[in-house]
């Protein structure tokens, strides 16, 4: 059965497995089978944004409703691309399901990328897939660190020299809402390896996560929502926000009003209540879109360079992760339901790696 995900693109807890429609492949293209993939809050995240940041656009589903995207593995199992043989086993972004068609184009050693056109228009750094048997850190025993954690680390390594950069707008304190997602836990490990002066980072989590999050021992403190108002208001703050919650957010600018100088909003972790505040007191959130700042930082440092330092960050951090988190494995498209589901309700622990072998 050729399978995916299909969600309600405005209501996305409304979710069911559907068989999709095979076709033929035309001239140029190539049939991906999709082996395995991630599920994570930052699947959520995509799904709660996808209408307003196009997320839904990138694999179109005949019935009308959303693909849910998500990184992963899979295999050429048909091609009618020169160049792009049969059984090599690629990485990059699928749709939660068993199967994608695709067009490859600007094909080399390392990557290709899709070229179907309604994808010409989407950040491009969505539409490269790599071409694992030329990546020498590549193995089957690292992809599921890989397709957990790589695609939201890359947010994480781009959101730490924005906010040296800026010298946290000011703040003596960095807080991090969600603290216990994996972007979150990400960009707490990158700034406490390359600390900025005079600055503190706090995590902002649930009671039920709270331990989790201590136990990492990569904040300077832990706070639970239910605290917040307690935030000494003689300090000064900028929020990283990886809840997206509305009251939440409410809650915070109220409470620290004047001494609150930056709330950078990066994801929507709790995707019940991500719909933006109309009318927030003090400082205005901005919302932080990271294809748009790794364009500006391959500008600026080049890509040579941009490539060295990422991947001394990630070797770190990878290293680091496997002392975090525990890694599980679903089965199929019934397993890949239970997941999503899970993730929605917020019954997955934040100690584990949710995968799905297609």
């Amino acid at each position: 059965m050729n399978w995916a995900l299909s969600i309600e693109r405005e209501t996305i807890a409304d979710v069911t497995l559907v068989e999709e429609v095979d076709r033929a492949l035309e001239p140029g293209e190539a049939r991906l089978a999709v082996r395995r993939f991630a599920l994570t809050a930052n699947n959520i995240t995509y799904a709660a944004f996808g209408t307003v940041m196009r997320y839904w656009d990138f694999f179109p589903g005949a019935d009308q409703r959303g693909r849910l995207p998500v990184w992963g593995f899979a295999e050429v199992i048909e091609s009618r691309a020169e160049g792009l043989q049969d059984g090599e086993r690629i990485y990059g972004y699928f749709p939660a399901g068993s199967e994608l068609i695709v067009r490859p184009e600007r094909i080399d050693a390392a990557s290709f990328v899709d070229a179907a056109p309604h994808r010409a228009e989407l950040p491009s750094a969505y539409n490269r897939y790599q071409r694992c048997k030329a990546d020498p850190a590549w193995s089957e025993a690292v992809e599921p660190a890989q397709m957990v954690l790589q695609p939201l680390f890359i947010t994480s390594f781009l959101i730490a020299p924005y906010l040296r950069e800026q010298t946290a707008f000011g703040a003596q304190t960095i807080a991090l809402t969600s603290a216990s997602s994996k972007t979150a836990i990400a960009l707490a490990w990158l700034l406490k390896a390359q600390p900025i002066a005079g600055v503190k980072v706090e995590a902002l989590t649930s009671a039920r996560n709270a331990g989790f999050v201590s136990g990492l021992g990569i904040y300077d403190s832990v706070r639970t929502y239910d605290d917040i108002e307690d935030m000494p208001t003689d300090g000064v703050y900028a929020v990283v926000d990886f809840a997206g919650d509305g009251g939440l957010n409410t809650r915070l600018h109220t409470h620290l009003g004047a001494a609150l100088k930056a709330n950078v909003r990066v994801g929507g972790a709790h995707w019940e209540n991500s719909a933006p505040v109309g009318d927030l007191p003090g400082v205005k959130p901005e919302f932080f879109f990271a294809p748009d700042h790794v364009r500006t930082k391959i500008k600026e440092w080049g890509q040579d360079e941009f490539n060295r330092r990422y991947k001394a960050d990630w070797d770190g951090f990878a290293k680091a992760a496997a002392e975090y988190f525990d890694y599980t494995e679903a089965a199929g498209g019934e397993g890949a339901l239970e997941v999503y589901q899970a993730l929605i309700r917020g019954a997955v622990p934040a100690s584990s790696a949710e995968t799905v072998r297609v």
